[in-house]
């Protein structure tokens, strides 16, 4: 009895070593999972758990890069990209060298896929997303990273089966009919929208004689300042606009008596709701 339970034993420790090889069960052991702190330059403080392996911390690839706004794929079977218009980071399985906005760089460790997931050495991915490896607690392991940008270059916002666009590199308006793809663009003006210090929304509202009314918000995150840019639709065409810098106070556009109050840098103009007619002017 003593030999059969020897020999099946034998053959389980093959059958073992045949479905999981030796590498990876010494990846397995050498690898252990730290706490990430991550500061960002919008304001954002995460928490996530990263990888440390063989001395080296590893940080998530496509999770970073995706908190940091940016696209991530496989561009093929061995090179893994995160993108946007401003940002391009590459990196090659089976090489340290890697390519951030068209220059090389020697990341020091190859990528490591671990459980589903690419990791690269956090001090090359911190530095790449224009962040620092802050401080490495040598207790716990965990590491903290600060600086780390925001590369979010796109705004979106959709009504009435219209979608409403803004790229940072243009700082237009640009609006899409879903039906046809017919596309119109407005001049906006903005300049140099950075989201790791301003915030940018875009909402809508209808008024009681059916125009819409588009309201974007870029806003100082440090001085709660805001710039105001409000557009007036009739049947899906612009009629009126304004634009007001520096605000440090909420302005009310829809007014209690029906008309809309469109502001700008110099007056206040009252409109007729429905034919969007200029009322008044009040100087500011």
């Amino acid at each position: 009895m003593k030999i059969k339970h020897w020999k099946y034993a034998v053959a389980v420790l093959f059958i073992m070593s045949v479905l999981l090889p030796l590498g990876a069960q010494e990846s397995h052991a050498a690898s252990k999972y730290v706490e990430l702190e991550m500061q960002w330059e919008d304001g954002r403080n995460s928490h996530i758990e990263t990888l440390h392996k063989d001395g080296v911390t590893y940080g998530s690839f496509f999770s970073l890069g995706s908190m940091a706004g940016l696209h991530w794929g496989m561009e093929n079977d061995n090179t893994a990209v995160l993108k946007r218009d401003q940002k391009r980071i590459v990196v090659h399985l089976g090489s340290s060298i890697a390519d951030v906005d068209g220059v090389k760089v020697d990341m020091g460790r190859e990528p490591v896929w671990y459980i589903s997931h690419l990791y690269v050495p956090i001090r090359f991915l911190a530095a790449a997303l224009d962040g620092e490896v802050a401080n490495r607690d040598t207790k716990t392991g965990k590491v903290t990273v600060k600086g780390l940008n925001n590369y979010t270059d796109t705004f979106y916002g959709s009504m009435m089966g219209y979608s409403y666009t803004i790229r940072a590199a243009k700082g237009d308006l640009e609006i899409t009919n879903a039906y046809t793809g017919q596309k119109n663009t407005i001049p906006l003006g903005m300049k140099d929208i950075n989201v790791n210090s301003h915030d940018l929304t875009l909402n809508f509202k209808w008024t009681s004689k059916n125009l819409l009314i588009a309201f974007i918000e870029y806003s100082n995150r440090m001085t709660e300042e805001y710039d105001l840019y409000t557009l007036v639709f009739k049947n899906q065409g612009l009629i009126r606009k304004s634009i007001a810098h520096g605000l440090t106070e909420q302005h009310e556009t829809l007014k209690s008596d029906g008309t809309i109050q469109l502001i700008d840098d110099r007056s206040i103009r009252i409109i007729d709701d429905g034919s969007g007619e200029v009322l008044s002017v009040i100087p500011r």
